[in-house]
């Protein structure tokens, strides 16, 4: 027969291992999610970049066809401009805000939604 001490012992060590597995599972996904977070910050500083040197190629672009180097810029203004009234109109969309949700929660939140299809 087993002791009372040896059966205090088994339990306090598979206690233990299942603390270890949980800190284990916890730092993997941590560290998936900070992985892609650093992933999606990489993507929006390049597409920053991108845009920025389009906007430039625009504005030049467009003073070549006017022949006025001010038009071109001024033109490419009132673009940003009118994309921002745009957004300010549809900041309370309710659906605009569900899409951005859900594309956000599809790219940093995928390898749980993966561990969940399985089981």
């Amino acid at each position: 027969m087993l002791n009372v001490s040896e059966i205090i012992q088994t339990v306090k060590q598979l206690i233990d291992v299942r603390v270890q597995l949980v800190k284990d599972e916890i730092n993997e996904q941590i560290s998936t999610v900070m992985a892609r977070v650093f992933l999606l910050v990489v993507m929006g500083t390049v597409s920053v970049i991108v845009v920025f040197f389009a906007s430039f190629s625009l504005a030049f672009y467009l003073s070549e066809l006017m022949h006025s180097p001010s038009k071109g810029f001024m033109y490419v203004a009132l673009i940003y401009l009118l994309m921002l009234v745009l957004l300010y109109f549809l900041k309370d969309s309710k659906t605009l805000i569900r899409g951005f949700q859900e594309v956000i929660r599809a790219f940093v939140f995928k390898s749980k939604r993966r561990s969940d299809d399985e089981e």
